[in-house]
């Protein structure tokens, strides 16, 4: 697919997916959300890249829905499909076997503080501002954004950034747990990318399996974890990153981890 409403780049390991139509303040548009599905089955498959990074272009992340689109109307009927059509990109970015870092370079409201909560890891400019826009037009939050913010936040502060539908700024965000990093402005790129880089570099197997389990430990009993953690942890036994690590830490010297 060429892309027109993206870009991406990947380079040293890592994939840098970037919403790149600042006109709409790169707004969920068809073409925008088609490319961004297409994108996140490249960068998944493709096992060259250890980690993913979501930005935007400009002044914004992303602004959230079309709302060009809404104005239109929807039947119920309509506008159940519409938002089925979401569901399956959600499940693939949010279980992505490869660490992600949402870089929020600015706006990053309605489904696009939606989409920055899919991510693993939340890096900010300082310029960065969240808000659940939705109550503004009248709808709820979606992308997920009723299942990631109160696991987040808490159910009380969830309710009340939903309810009010007010901005924060990133050092609120921060406080409140959606924010992972701080950065200067000019200096994001470069600091989500040495952050990605080092997730690339790192014990692949053993990220992948640590991020599956934990997302997978809401709704499981203590039991089940237990249960699952053991199998998990028995395939990194069986790694090479796993057993180098080991000679490595014996040998006092700096592992060589290489994926596998």
């Amino acid at each position: 697919m060429k892309y027109e409403s993206i870009s991406l780049t990947k380079k040293e390991g890592v994939a840098i997916i970037k919403l790149n139509n600042p006109k709409t303040m790169n707004a969920l548009e068809d073409k925008l959300a088609a490319e961004l599905t297409h994108a996140t089955t490249n960068v998944a498959n493709d096992p060259e890249i250890g980690a993913v990074i979501l930005t935007g272009a400009e002044k914004a992340f992303c602004a959230g829905g079309d709302l060009k689109k809404l104005s239109q109307g929807f039947t119920t009927v309509e506008g159940y499909d519409y938002m089925k059509g979401f569901h399956s990109w959600v499940i693939d970015f949010m279980g992505m076997p490869k660490p992600t870092i949402a870089a929020v370079n600015g706006y990053a409201v309605g489904a696009g503080f939606c989409i920055a909560l899919l991510c693993d890891i939340v890096i900010a400019s300082e310029n960065a501002k969240f808000g659940q826009a939705f109550v503004n037009v009248g709808l709820i939050p979606d992308l997920a954004g009723l299942y990631t913010l109160p696991r987040i936040v808490g159910l009380q502060k969830a309710k009340e950034l939903v309810f009010t539908g007010r901005n924060i700024d990133a050092q609120e965000a921060s406080e409140l747990g959606i924010v992972n990093q701080i950065v200067e402005h000019n200096l994001l790129d470069e600091e989500t990318f040495k952050f990605a880089k080092k997730m690339a570099d790192g014990p692949r197997v053993a990220l992948r399996m640590a991020k599956s389990v934990m997302n997978a430990s809401i709704n499981m009993t203590l039991e089940q974890l237990l249960e699952i953690e053991s199998q998990a942890q028995a395939q990194c036994f069986q790694t090479e990153d796993h057993r180098n690590a080991v000679k490595a830490f014996f040998n006092k010297e700096k592992p060589n981890f290489i994926g596998k």
